[in-house]
């Protein structure tokens, strides 16, 4: 256990195609599972404790510091450029997660006598991920993390197992959205896992080892084995022969809307009719272990036993077509307005700004629209801004984790304010909090305080040297040194030879 061993092996030159392409790889060892975050960072891991990672589309692959040289690795998650997950196992079973490209390598995951089959997104969620693992003490091991791999936790997950029962190295799918995900077996079935815990066990007659599994969405569905593939129309529940080409073990199937590929033995065989008809795609040397897709854009890939790694240039859709992301400037606020042609999966935007193009802080999120065909617009204000110079971006996130940052091609400029000027707080009536926007043309000594309605001073809250441009100051009753009660408040800004005061509602 657990090694998937085929019996047939071929020994072809590879058969040039318009569409596939091998890349150069750093190694000639097996690689067990490949991973695509997007079109240019994917992670793969192999025996000998191997992992590769490109982040240049497949131009080049490196060779990261090992986990554990002394174990082989059979499923991998990236998550980002830096950020990945990898498991892998001897007499025990182990999961690492590195954030730093595979520079280094943290631990997070033991279990004796274990076997960690895959690591997905989970549930949907962002940050949210699964571990799937063979029965240990009577029960499938299934884990879930809320903190993207650094912590695990099984409670609420139990599901018994037969005696002898097991699962298979990434055979596991996760639906899209993720309310369920499915997971093969050795023992004539497949596993409905539901995000609440529960569990639903799907007959699948005729293939007893479900070794490589996959769903185009929450219904349609398809899983090989060591004989047949098989193909649901209705998330599991019935199937039927896929009659799929080939010979040897069906060690990998993705698939997009109606069409679907899978690998066995040296070739990959591709159908655009929900596998009613297949040919054969790409034939190459060595023998398929795994494959998946790029969620994020037009690539598949593939890995074999020899280290070899295919590409495979697709039309598949982008799951979101941004048609337009604009800005528009008014006095100290920035509108972001952006459209999408179409949408596939899309849980959100997050917005986020940055003063020097590296550093980046969220201000926002906008929700998506999920899956539409129609052209849908989002507006997002960033209100209140000092002067100065600012940089924009979107980070799209599906259901599933995954994500793409689409930037704002203009540069944001607030300049200096041409006069001093006061604004009146907002909200107001307020409680507890309320804030003050205040703009000064030049640099110098700036006070602002408040007063009760008899003239007593409540608060300072700026006294300092400031440089010309524009202020926003939050004010909460509640941080007062006495407690302040419902009633009129003055704020009173001085700056140069420039002063002015306002009232304020203080309603608890």
């Amino acid at each position: 256990m657990k090694t998937i061993t085929f019996i047939f092996l071929f020994c072809f030159s590879a058969i040039t195609s318009a569409q596939w392409i091998e890349q150069t790889s750093p190694v000639t060892s097996l690689l067990y599972s490949v991973s695509a975050v997007n079109d240019n960072v994917v992670w793969a891991c192999g025996a000998g404790g191997v992992v590769l990672r490109t982040v240049d589309a497949g131009n080049t692959w490196t060779q990261t510091a090992s986990p554990n040289s002394a174990i082989d690795f059979f499923t991998i998650q990236g998550i980002d450029a830096l950020t990945a997950l990898v498991g892998g196992a001897d007499a025990n079973t182990y999961a690492y997660k590195t954030i730093d490209g595979g520079a280094t390598w943290t631990q997070t995951f033991s279990q004796a006598n274990g076997f960690i089959n895959a690591l997905k997104a989970f549930n949907g969620f962002p940050g949210v991920y699964g571990l799937l693992g063979d029965p240990v003490g009577g029960r499938w091991t299934i884990f879930v993390s809320n903190d993207f791999g650094s912590t695990w936790d099984s409670t609420g997950l139990y599901n018994p197992a037969a005696p002898g029962e097991a699962g298979w190295n990434n055979s596991y799918f996760v639906a899209t959205p993720g309310s369920s995900g499915w997971y093969g077996t050795n023992s004539t079935k497949v596993v409905n896992a539901f995000s609440n815990g529960t569990y639903a066990n799907l007959p699948t007659p005729g293939l007893t080892n479900s070794y490589a599994i996959w769903g185009n969405d929450n219904s349609r569905l398809m899983t090989g084995g060591d004989n047949i593939m098989l193909y649901s129309a209705n998330g599991g529940a019935t199937w039927t022969n896929a009659n799929a080409l080939g010979t040897g073990d069906i060690a990998g199937i993705v698939g997009h809307a109606s069409r679907w590929w899978y690998a066995r033995g040296s070739s990959i065989y591709f159908s655009t009719d929900d596998g009613a008809n297949w040919t054969t795609d790409y034939t190459t040397t060595g023998i398929y272990y795994h494959m998946t897709i790029s969620l994020r854009g037009k690539y598949l890939w593939a890995v074999r036993d020899n280290g070899g790694i295919s590409r495979y240039e697709s039309d598949i859709p982008l799951p979101v077509e941004l048609s337009s992301f604009t800005s528009s400037v008014n006095g100290k606020d920035v509108t972001l307005n952006w459209a999408t042609s179409s949408e596939l999966n899309n849980y959100g935007f997050d917005i986020e700004r940055s003063v020097n193009f590296s550093q980046w802080t969220k201000i926002g999120f906008v929700t998506g629209s999920g899956t539409s065909s129609n052209p849908n617009s989002y507006s997002y204000t960033d209100r209140g801004l000092s002067t100065g110079k600012y940089y924009y971006r979107l980070k799209q996130t599906d259901f599933n984790g995954n994500y793409t940052y689409y930037d704002l091609n203009n540069e944001i400029s607030i300049g200096v304010p041409s006069r001093y000027s006061l604004n009146q707080n907002y909200p107001n009536p307020f409680n507890p909090s309320t804030k003050i926007n205040y703009e000064i043309p030049y640099d110098g000594k700036v006070s602002l305080k408040i007063y009760d309605i008899s003239g007593k001073e409540v608060m300072t809250l700026v006294n300092d040297f400031q440089t010309a441009g524009s202020y926003s100051v939050n004010f909460s009753a509640s941080t007062a040194k006495t407690g302040l009660s419902s009633g009129v408040y003055v704020y009173r800004l001085t700056a140069g030879d420039f002063s002015q005061s306002k009232k304020m509602i203080l309603a608890k």
